[in-house]
């Protein structure tokens, strides 16, 4: 998600050092500036790690501080940031929604997010709507009320470590949250989130800004432990460290359960290499406490320069489907616009190649009609609605009886920040005119 624009501002020698419009956009996302603890940072005070220039073109998301309260329109989302309450840690963005069905009677829907208030941990500026990671809970999957975790005082439930020489120290967000079974050292069954922090390593900006560095950006995967129902968590430390040949940072994963014991969690996530997100995929064989890389699962078409996935593959979602299992992924082009696309693995595990569909009309240009994988879904198009016509991204699908889907996504357009919607395929076709708002 997103075109950028990193506006970073500092105090330096009694002089304010801008980096502003490091790319042209379409549409100027706003960013709030912290000059005393800026997220762009001058070199020399750390090793940096080397960033490509068309980094400035594709961040991932981004955010925007001026929002309205409220949500439940027509055709609008179902999650909005807080802004009625500054001190929330959601206050200016909602993104990423992990959503869990009841899975007993009685239980309610929940939907695992992440935001923030306009900058993240410390103070630093943000450039993503990660930050922390919050609850809500829901009868119906569309109405939600959010729960405040029970020990933080901006309604969180899981932050940022305080040590700022911790892997997840600047900024954190959820990837994906599973239900364990009692296994041998429990008692009960568990929650396990999957979550990606960045740490305050800096990243050198190459030759925009070469005396300058971004921090938050070099993430890793790690693991978290609920057993009240995902009100409080406990960290469990790194599970998947970064690997330079990937990129410079693992992160947004998405899990895999086996459906026979004995076979491997599997977990698929991004990485960006400076120039394009490419997904890749990792095995564990002792419930997700160890993972061996399994390599290169999907990457976007380099071989055309108007593919709506040109600049690569990046947040994604999977779930049963046709005797194996669907991916919708966020897509990016050239321009840096974000679009959903779609691919398929024969195998119900994921323990096969994964190919991109084929979708008839799957476009509102035509020229792109003939791509494999979609787009599927756009910003500001059809179902999504005018209030995504600058972002649509970080899609979850749940399934639903009948062999339909439920599609939880973040949008954003205009001023407002990002928030979380829903559509609904009652027949499980995933073709564009399939798709239908719930709200």
């Amino acid at each position: 998600l997103l075109f950028i624009l990193i506006t970073a501002t500092m105090a330096r020698s009694r002089r304010l050092v801008t980096i502003a419009t490091l790319s042209t956009v379409v549409n100027s996302f706003g960013f709030q500036s912290q000059p005393s603890h800026p997220a762009v940072i001058p070199t020399g005070r750390r090793r940096s790690t080397p960033l490509g220039t068309s980094f400035l073109h594709l961040l991932l998301q981004s955010n925007s501080d001026n929002d309205d309260d409220g949500g439940g329109v027509c055709g609008g989302p179902i999650l909005e940031p807080s802004t009625s309450d500054p001190k929330r840690f959601d206050a200016a963005c909602v993104a990423n929604p992990v959503v869990l069905p009841p899975s007993r009677e009685g239980d309610k829907w929940k939907m695992y997010y992440y935001g923030n208030a306009g900058s993240w941990n410390r103070g630093l500026n943000d450039f993503l709507p990660t930050g922390w990671c919050g609850l809500a809970e829901s009868d119906d999957g569309i109405h939600w009320i959010k729960v405040d975790g029970s020990s933080s005082d901006n309604g969180a439930i899981l932050g940022p470590s305080d040590d700022p020489d911790e892997w997840d120290s600047v900024q954190i967000g959820v990837g994906d949250v599973i239900r364990v079974p009692p296994g041998d050292n429990d008692e009960e069954e568990a929650l396990h989130m999957y979550y990606f922090g960045g740490s305050s390593e800096p990243i050198g900006l190459g030759n925009v800004g070469s005396n300058m560095e971004l921090v938050g950006f070099r993430m890793r995967i790690g693991r978290a432990k609920s057993v009240d129902g995902g009100r409080t968590w406990v960290k469990m430390g790194v599970c998947l460290d970064i690997d330079d040949s990937e990129g410079i940072f693992a992160s947004w994963p998405r899990i895999i359960l086996p459906s026979k014991e004995g076979n491997p969690y599997r977990m698929i996530y991004h990485a960006y290499n400076g120039k394009k997100w490419r997904v890749f995929g990792a095995e564990s064989f002792d419930r997700g406490s160890t993972w061996k890389r399994t390599g290169l699962v999907l990457e976007g078409n380099s071989d055309d320069e108007d593919s709506f996935d040109y600049f690569g593959i990046g947040t994604r979602t999977m779930a049963p489907w046709q005797d194996g299992l669907l991916m919708i992924y966020e897509g990016v082009c050239k321009s840096g616009k974000h679009r959903l696309g779609a691919a398929f693995c024969d195998d119900p595990e994921g323990n096969a190649s994964w190919g991109k569909l084929r979708i008839e009309g799957c476009c509102s240009d035509s020229e792109q009609q003939q791509q494999l994988g979609g787009p599927i879904l756009e910003p500001g198009v059809g179902a999504m609605g005018s209030w995504t016509e600058t972002v649509v991204g970080t899609p979850y699908l749940v399934n639903m009886p009948g062999g339909g889907f439920r599609l939880y996504f973040v949008g954003k357009g205009g001023d407002k920040g990002h928030s979380i919607g829903v559509l609904s395929s009652e027949t499980g076709d995933i073709s564009p005119d399939s798709w239908q708002s719930l709200s």
